[in-house]
C-alpha cells in the first residue's frame, strides 16, 4: 500500500531536484541545462546582495512567526474550551464552523476580506461610521504598517479551527484517571486544565511547531500576493514574490532556482536546530 506514495514522492519530489543545476548555471529558456554555462554561486551572491532581499526576508520571518504564534494559541485555546464543554451538539456546531474556512480557497478568502475592509461601502467601515467610532472610512489595505497584523488575523481565522482538531485528538487521549484523581484532590476546572491538559498536549505542540518551523521561509506566497498591493509592498513582499518577479517575469530562471534552494536549505537547518533543542526535553520529532 505504501508503493504508490513512494512513487509519488520519487516522481514529484526527488526527480525534479536535478533542476537545481539551473541555480549554478546561466540558463536561458530554449537551451538545455547541460549546455548552459557554469557560473557557480553567482546567483546566490546576487540574491544576498539584492537590495530587496533583506526586506523580503524580514517580511517572511515576521509574518510567519506572527501567524505561527497566533494560530497555535488560538488552536490550543479552542481545543481546550471545546474539550471542557458538556453540550456535544454545541461542540460539533462550533467545531464545524471554525474548521470550514480551511477548505475555502485563499483566493475567495482574500476577496471576502478585501470587500469587508473596503473603504467603498465595506461592511466594517459602514458599521464603524454608523457607530460614530470613525468619521470617514479607513483604507485598511492602504496602510502598509497594518499589513502584518491584517495578514495574521486573516490566516489565523482561516486555519486555527483545522489545527484545533489535532489538539482535540491529543486531549481525548489523556488518561481519564488523571481527571478522577484531580477531582478527588479538589482541583477545579482551571487547575485540571493547567496541570493535566496543558502538560499532556505539550509533545503534540512541540511536534507541530517543529513541522511549522520549516515554513518560516518557504511558507508565504499566495496570501501575500493576493492581499498585498503596491502601497503595502514594503511589508507584504516576501522572498517567493521576489523570485516570481525576478525569476519568472524577467525570465531569469537560474535566479529563481537559487531562491528556492536558499529557502530549502535555511528551512532544513532551522528544523534540525529546533529538533535538536527539543531532543533535550525528549519531545523531538526524530
Amino acid at each position: 500500500m505504501s508503493v504508490p506514495i513512494m512513487v509519488h514522492l520519487a516522481v514529484f519530489q526527488f526527480v525534479p531536484l536535478w533542476g537545481w543545476l539551473m541555480a549554478f548555471k546561466d540558463y536561458k529558456i530554449g537551451r538545455s541545462i547541460w549546455s548552459a554555462e557554469w557560473v557557480g554561486l553567482k546567483h546566490f551572491e546576487i540574491l544576498l546582495q539584492h537590495d530587496q532581499f533583506l526586506q523580503a526576508l524580514r517580511n517572511n520571518f515576521a509574518m510567519n512567526v506572527m501567524q505561527l504564534v497566533a494560530g497555535t494559541v488560538c488552536a490550543v485555546g479552542l481545543a481546550v474550551v471545546l474539550s471542557e464543554l458538556r453540550s456535544k451538539w454545541f461542540v460539533r456546531v462550533v467545531q464545524t464552523m471554525t474548521y470550514l474556512p480551511h477548505f475555502v480557497s485563499m483566493v475567495v478568502v482574500a476577496n471576502i476580506f478585501v470587500m469587508l475592509l473596503s473603504p467603498d461601502r465595506g461592511l466594517l467601515n459602514d458599521l464603524l461610521v454608523k457607530l460614530d467610532w470613525i468619521d470617514e472610512p479607513i483604507f485598511f489595505f492602504g496602510q502598509a504598517t497594518w499589513f502584518w497584523v491584517l495578514h495574521t488575523i486573516i490566516l489565523t481565522w482561516k486555519g486555527f479551527g483545522w489545527s484545533a482538531i489535532i489538539y482535540l485528538a491529543s486531549i481525548a487521549g489523556i488518561d481519564p484517571s488523571l481527571y478522577d484523581a484531580a477531582h478527588v484532590d479538589g482541583a477545579n476546572r482551571w487547575q485540571r486544565v493547567k496541570y493535566i491538559v496543558i502538560p499532556c498536549i505539550i509533545p503534540t505542540l512541540v511536534l507541530l511547531t517543529i513541522l511549522s518551523i520549516g515554513n518560516l521561509l518557504t511558507g508565504g506566497f499566495e496570501s501575500q500576493f493576493l492581499l498585498g498591493n503596491v502601497i503595502t509592498a514594503e511589508y507584504s513582499e516576501v522572498i517567493s514574490i521576489v523570485a516570481l518577479r525576478l525569476g519568472l517575469n524577467q525570465g531569469d530562471f537560474s535566479f529563481g532556482t537559487a531562491v528556492g534552494i536558499f529557502n530549502s536549505l535555511v528551512s532544513l537547518t532551522m528544523v534540525l536546530i529546533v529538533n535538536a533543542i527539543a531532543r533535550k526535553y525528549q519531545t523531538n520529532l526524530f
